[in-house]
């Protein structure tokens, strides 16, 4: 028999595990370098080391959900045993060093993606699908807003532990919130040169940055910011897209897109009542499917362009000037 392999059983492993089981999978082997799990999956074979766990199992599927920083490890792993289905957590790692040697490896592995969910939620779907239709014209710019106060994200566990607060673990809010980095880039293409500030206030005490602001210039000519903190007491998560011919508007939090068009009634999309893990569950559905590729995926080399963003921002915080993409 094929088992599906879970390396790491952190919050996010423990998501996919029950949606895989909610799927109807139970062909599941855990990798947990602690070997203490939750006694609800007690009936699941455990591991301690991943080398041991592919070499004594027949391997078909791969979720990495480890600590960013162990990302290209894990992933090294299992290109180098031939498991041909590999699912990496976003982001694909804290640091661009030893992705030659991936890129190497990868070639042979059937399906590698990236675990960037919100590909998946309704609102940004809506809004690919308007830009896909040239509905509203040209983009001239992008702007994107996160924020969520860090001692709440994970109530159970206390932040400072957190690989949030670690720089050795790839925390911070650059690498925490990538999502804006990336979906910013399957919305309207890549990127050319980036600037940031980041800053790191005490009030948190953590190692790792806590607000940052980016301003991107696309290859098209588009420009876009991204805004990214730690401190929201509750949720922000919004963008908005000057058009051509109106502006459109989606709020995360309030489930919903505003199209607002020069020549026409507003329009309000909205998806109240969609829950978050839903996004989850499809995309786990998609990379399981055999039968096609889901375009709402995110392959490794796409997801690469958002690590690079990140670099690129740390870097022109760090040296006060524009960073080239290329």
């Amino acid at each position: 028999m094929d088992f599906i392999l879970i390396i790491g059983l952190g919050s996010i492993g423990e998501r996919h595990l029950e949606n895989l089981i909610y799927l109807g999978y139970s062909n599941i082997i855990i990798v947990s370098k602690s070997g203490n799990i939750p006694s609800k999956f007690s009936k699941f074979v455990v591991y301690q080391d991943c080398q041991k766990a592919i070499t004594e199992n027949s391997i078909s599927h791969g979720f990495i959900c480890t600590p960013t920083s162990n990302h290209l490890e894990d992933l090294t792993i299992l290109l180098e045993n031939n498991v041909s289905k590999i699912y990496v957590e976003k982001p694909i790692s804290h640091t661009l060093s030893y992705l030659d040697d991936i890129g190497s490896l990868a070639g042979k592995c059937k399906r590698l993606v990236v675990g960037y969910d919100l590909h998946f939620d309704p609102g940004l779907l809506k809004i690919k699908e308007l830009l896909n239709k040239n509905q509203l014209g040209k983009v001239f710019s992008i702007n994107a807003t996160v924020g969520q106060f860090l001692p709440d994200w994970r109530p159970n566990q206390d932040y400072l532990k957190g690989m949030s607060a670690k720089i050795d673990k790839g925390g911070g809010v650059l690498l925490d919130l990538v999502h804006e980095f990336d979906y910013l880039r399957w919305l309207v293409g890549k990127p050319k040169n980036i600037a940031c500030i980041f800053q790191n206030n005490p009030s948190l005490a953590i190692e790792t940055e806590d607000v940052a602001d980016v301003l991107i210039h696309f290859e098209g000519n588009a420009s876009g910011t991204i805004h990214l903190d730690y401190h929201q007491k509750k949720l922000v998560r919004n963008c908005m897209l000057t058009c051509e011919k109106g502006t459109i508007f989606w709020d995360l939090t309030k489930s919903e897109v505003k199209i607002i068009r020069y020549d026409q009634e507003d329009e309000l999309f909205s998806y109240v009542g969609f829950e978050r893990n839903q996004r989850y569950i499809d995309s786990v559905r998609a990379f399981l499917d055999d039968s096609k590729y889901d375009n709402r995926l995110t392959s490794f080399d796409e997801a690469l362009v958002s690590l690079k963003m990140v670099v690129a921002a740390k870097e022109s915080s760090i040296s006060k000037q524009f960073i080239a993409l290329n």
